[in-house]
C-alpha cells in the first residue's frame, strides 16, 4: 500500500512540472532554413573507390586461421591431458 502511495505522489508532483519551452532555443535561421533532401544511397557507395588496405586485420579467412591456431595452443598449455580426460569423464557421467 505504501508504493502505491508513494506512486501516485510521485505521479502528481511530475505532472505539475511545466514542460521546457523547446522553440526558444531553435534560432530564426535554423527556423527558415529548408529541409534536407534526401537521396538514395547507392550512387553515393558507388562514387566511393574501394580501398585496399586491411588495417592490419587480414582477411577473413587469415583471422579464422590464426584464431583457430591459437585455440589449439591454448588446448594443451591451459588444461594438461590427464586433467582433460577427468574432466571429460565427469561430463560424461552428468550428461554433459
Amino acid at each position: 500500500m505504501h508504493r502505491l502511495a508513494l506512486f501516485v505522489t510521485l505521479a502528481a508532483v511530475t505532472a505539475c512540472a511545466d514542460a521546457p519551452v523547446l522553440d526558444a532555443r531553435i534560432s530564426d535561421r535554423a527556423r527558415a532554413a529548408e529541409y534536407p533532401v534526401i537521396v538514395p544511397l547507392g550512387p553515393l557507395l558507388a562514387s566511393v573507390p574501394p580501398t585496399q588496405e586491411d588495417y592490419g586485420i587480414g582477411t577473413l579467412a587469415d583471422r579464422a586461421a590464426a584464431l583457430r591456431a591459437r585455440a589449439a595452443r591454448l588446448r594443451g598449455a591451459i588444461v594438461d591431458p590427464t586433467t582433460r580426460a577427468r574432466m571429460q569423464a565427469a561430463l560424461a557421467r552428468h550428461g554433459g
